[in-house]
């Protein structure tokens, strides 16, 4: 529940609460008249509090006299129900909104402080491959303040919202990059690889991509409903913040090709976050109250969104490129697994499953990629002469396109149980071999 506060000449007391009337519930007004001043007061759902904002905007309350103020309410009695037409689209007052946004952008010591204790929390999670120190790191980011502000500054026409919205992101995305560039420094002094979580968020993919429009959307609705912002934080979080840190991680481990592709997911991330929040904001109504503001926001709204769209078509095309490339690669992988179960499994002396098996695939999109396929295995017996040609027809059969390049390595293993001071645990390149089995040969077809 709102409670409006609206104080203004006397005279004019009877006249608002008239006007009011055709919104709001006569129940839902009081009036209390003074000497010079009348205060009203004015008990709202928080669907209904923009109408009464506009009605009194219309009045010349706010702008020509009077003073509105706003408060919350935790509950009344009889409680107040929201109308049926307000219950779907529901949404708090362009003041409220834009009051919300001015806190979440201050560039102050807490949201500093914030981030980098974050920024911290996301690279130790990232390094370690550790989730429960990821999330604590999305709990603690204040990123998602400014990106609101930059989709409620787009759609509002608001210069000053956008500047300050733009001075508090990129402080804290340039904060997240420089420990991360720390953090990966201290971790490649001691030699070690790149973690699975950097990985793999160097390699943006199609769920990365439905991950920051989910998270846009989810930004804009909690925000115009009046929801718990925390939820709002940790969506906007799970798409910026372990990505941001990862750019510095992958910088100071100069994994140049891991800090380009976070790069790319990060700037997809920040269009998806905003293009969400501007296309809920648009839906639910929110522009300025001003009749010339309003045109005003209409018109580069539309430039903003088409501009936002062409950066947003840019920077996805190559995560869909990827997202293609790994859909081919789980195919080929299914593919190649079935034919080697049907075709090399009931070969004698063949040891199942294979030591390894390495699928690459690159290329285009629509067309022309190529396919790369190394398969190791062991075996007792060499295999058949025509072993090779059928694995690679079939393989191809089945797929229909062309292998350009297949490798069969076949290590043939040859049964010496008369020497006796073989070591029974012996293991040759990860598997197990038993007593006077060792390796004879390698054969590599293709």
């Amino acid at each position: 529940m709102k409670q409006i506060q609206v104080t203004l000449p006397a005279e004019d007391g009877t006249e608002v609460i008239e006007n009011l009337k055709e919104i709001v519930s006569p129940t839902q007004i009081t009036l209390i008249k003074g000497s010079d001043t009348s205060l009203i007061l004015i008990t709202v759902s928080p669907n209904r509090t923009g109408l009464v904002l506009d009605q009194l905007n219309d009045l010349g309350i706010g702008r020509v006299k009077g003073r509105i103020s706003i408060s919350d309410i935790d509950a009344t009695i009889p409680p107040i129900r929201a109308r049926k037409q307000d219950k779907f689209l529901r949404r708090i007052s362009i003041e409220e909104l834009e009051n919300n946004v001015t806190n979440l952008t201050k560039l102050n010591f807490n949201f500093i402080s914030f981030t980098i204790l974050s920024s911290v929390l996301a690279g130790m999670g990232l390094i370690s491959d550790n989730n429960v120190t990821l999330i604590a790191s999305m709990i603690v980011s204040p990123l998602m303040g400014p990106i609101v502000a930059l989709g409620f500054g787009a759609v509002t026409s608001s210069r000053k919202i956008l500047k300050e919205g733009l001075l508090a992101e990129g402080t804290g995305i340039l904060i997240s990059i420089f420990i991360g560039f720390i953090i990966g420094l201290f971790y490649n002094f001691s030699l070690n690889e790149p973690s699975t979580f950097s990985i793999a968020r160097g390699e943006p993919n199609l769920v990365d991509l439905i991950i920051a429009i989910a998270s846009g959307l989810t930004v804009g609705i909690c925000f115009v409903s009046g929801t718990s912002l925390a939820l709002v934080g940790v969506a906007v979080a799970a798409a910026l913040l372990p990505v941001t840190v990862n750019i510095g991680i992958a910088m100071g481990m100069f994994e140049w090709h891991i800090a380009l592709g976070s790069l790319v997911l990060f700037v997809t991330n920040v269009v998806c976050v905003v293009l969400g929040t501007m296309t809920v904001f648009w839906i639910r109504k929110v522009e300025p109250p001003q009749a010339v503001k309003k045109v005003k926001a209409k018109r580069s709204l539309k430039t903003q969104i088409i501009a936002f769209s062409l950066v947003f078509l840019v920077v996805a095309f190559p995560i869909i490129q990827t997202s293609v490339q790994i859909g081919r690669q789980w195919r080929y992988q299914k593919i190649t697994n079935d034919v080697a179960n049907e075709m090399l499994k009931p070969l004698d002396g063949v040891i199942f499953p294979p030591e390894e098996l390495t699928i690459k695939v690159s290329g285009g999109i629509f067309g022309g990629y190529t396919v790369n396929i190394t398969m190791r295995l062991f075996s007792t017996k060499a295999l058949p002469n025509n072993t090779f040609t059928n694995f690679k027809n079939e393989i191809e059969l089945r797929a229909n396109h062309t292998i350009q390049y297949l490798k069969l390595e076949v290590i043939l293993i040859q049964d010496l149980s008369s020497i006796a001071n073989l070591n029974p645990n012996q293991i040759i390149m990860g598997k197990p071999i038993s007593i006077g089995q060792i390796i004879c040969r390698r054969i590599i077809l293709g």
